[in-house]
């Protein structure tokens, strides 16, 4: 398998993981983004020195997980391309911010560490929570909300046309990089010398495409929006997913649950 097919696969994989069926899948689309948006928020919000307060945050993508019954190979793997963004960006606070926050076994550590350590700890909880969504979320649904969204609808549309035929573009890049490969036998990559005409004919041969895309939708009725089913009406089990997640999640980020945890466990 061509690594254009590898990214292809890798897409489609969750794509798939979308349709099961769950607890946590049969929940409204609106409901899990909104769930997912307030995590995401209560997340962030934390100080870049209260790691404490952040761990107990752990617990949502984990019962996510385990309730929808999604893999944890696959989010994990694609972790590893958000990490390294992470890591540089929280390198600077190990260099600049030396001082002691508090000894651990007669070991100081910095304020620099503990603030690299909440960085990668948000990195994980952000895009664990986002690939979480997606893997229990079809991507169609979560276009279509934002489609229903005066202001948001043009954004839904270009996420859904970009989603859709990242494959398209694949395809002519492998069948680009084939016709490379046969005309320089041994080749592993295109070389430096060439990238500049090769990525060129990509983005020729992408408009040509579009375009042909475009006037074949016209043909078919589209007239600059999607024409998505009804929404089906929030039911009990929505309502309680909603009210239950934001307000625990809340109550973990005004609370520090591992203070508490380890206070009680003192007593």
């Amino acid at each position: 398998m061509s690594r254009f097919h590898s990214a292809a696969a890798g897409i489609d994989h969750l794509e798939r993981l979308s349709y099961g069926d769950s607890p946590v899948h049969r929940l409204s689309p609106g409901v899990k983004t909104a769930v997912t948006l307030v995590f995401l928020v209560l997340a962030i919000s934390f100080p870049s020195e209260n790691l404490s307060g952040l761990v107990p945050f752990l617990l949502y993508p984990a019962c996510m997980m385990s309730l929808s019954g999604t893999p944890y190979r696959p989010l994990l793997a694609r972790l590893v391309v958000a990490f390294p963004f992470a890591l540089f960006g929280g390198l600077s606070n190990l260099l600049f911010m030396r001082e002691t926050a508090f000894s651990l076994g007669g070991f100081a550590v910095s304020r620099g560490l503990v603030s690299f350590a909440s960085i990668m700890l948000k990195t994980l909880l952000c895009v664990l929570a986002v690939l979480i969504l997606m893997a229990t979320t079809p991507f169609n649904e979560v276009c279509a909300l934002l489609t229903r969204r005066r202001g948001l609808a043009v954004i839904g549309l270009q996420l859904s046309l970009t989603y859709r035929y990242i494959d398209v573009l694949l395809g002519e890049a492998q069948r680009m990089w084939t016709a490379y490969a046969l005309r320089a036998p041994g080749a592993k990559a295109v070389r430096i010398a060439d990238m500049g005409s090769f990525l060129g004919q990509l983005l020729l041969r992408s408009f040509d495409r579009a375009e042909r895309v475009y006037n074949a939708m016209k043909c078919r009725g589209f007239a600059g929006r999607y024409h998505t089913r009804k929404r089906r009406p929030l039911r009990p089990s929505d309502m309680a997913f909603l009210v239950g997640i934001s307000a625990a999640l809340t109550l973990m980020r005004f609370f520090n649950v591992s203070l508490l945890i380890g206070r009680a466990v003192k007593l």
